[in-house]
């Protein structure tokens, strides 16, 4: 039985700017929610699996994941992907990273997956097969449109200035989509669709059996946290 806290979140620049990744969102929302099953013990699983439990629940298809890999091995990552029956196209962020080895630095422009997800099966066994990323930090989307492109701008951290690839959301129509909480442990999910605006909403479309320990900074009680 799966235990989480939910956190509403409001979306702002200042939000965004704090995820680890650079994300930028067109449109308005009517809610976003950080969902998570806590970050001690084994943690990557039970966060990996709840999520997949939320996602076929909703039981809507197909889904839109996207995620960075490594350049090194993502031709080998592919044919894991295809010899499970799941198709997916790769393509390459403009930004350029380097990486060292003995002799030289390698500078190289960053795969990038989109796996379109029509069934909960492909979705369990594509998420076994990549929720390790999320886990090391790197960009991971799941969205129920096709509404993700990625733009280079110029970006600053730690003080100075550096071209990445901005992830944009557009929001033209009502949609979710979800991204990845640091380390994997647990995952936000934004909404402009009626079934998620509220908190009360968001908890009438959990997995059945969910126990909410709390939400917000109000702790939960024992006799009114099991979602139906």
């Amino acid at each position: 039985m799966a235990e989480i806290w939910i956190q509403e979140e409001e979306v702002s620049d200042k939000f965004l700017g704090e995820l680890g990744h650079h994300i930028k969102v067109k449109g308005s929302l009517k809610a976003a929610y950080f969902i998570s099953e806590g970050s001690e013990g084994d943690y990557v699983e039970r966060n990996r699996k709840y999520l997949q439990d939320f996602l076929i629940t909703q039981n809507k298809y197909p889904l839109y994941l996207t995620f960075v890999y490594y350049h090194d091995d993502y031709k080998e990552f592919q044919e894991t992907l295809h010899e499970s029956k799941i198709d997916c196209k790769i393509s390459f962020l403009e930004e350029t990273r380097t990486y060292w080895t003995a002799l030289k630095n390698v500078r190289y422009h960053p795969p990038y997956f989109m796996v379109k997800i029509m069934d909960a099966r492909s979705l369990s066994v594509v998420l076994e097969e990549t929720y390790w990323l999320p886990a090391q930090n790197e960009f991971y989307a799941i969205s129920y449109s096709e509404n993700l492109f990625f733009q280079l701008e110029t970006v600053t951290e730690w003080g100075r200035t550096r071209e990445s690839s901005v992830a944009n959301f557009e929001l033209d129509e009502e949609t979710t989509f979800i991204t990845i909480f640091h380390d994997g442990a647990g995952f936000y999910l934004y909404s402009n669709k009626e079934k998620y605006s509220t908190v009360k909403n968001l908890c009438s479309n959990l997995p059945k059996g969910t126990v909410i320990t709390q939400i917000n900074d109000t702790l939960v009680s024992d006799d009114s946290n099991e979602s139906d």
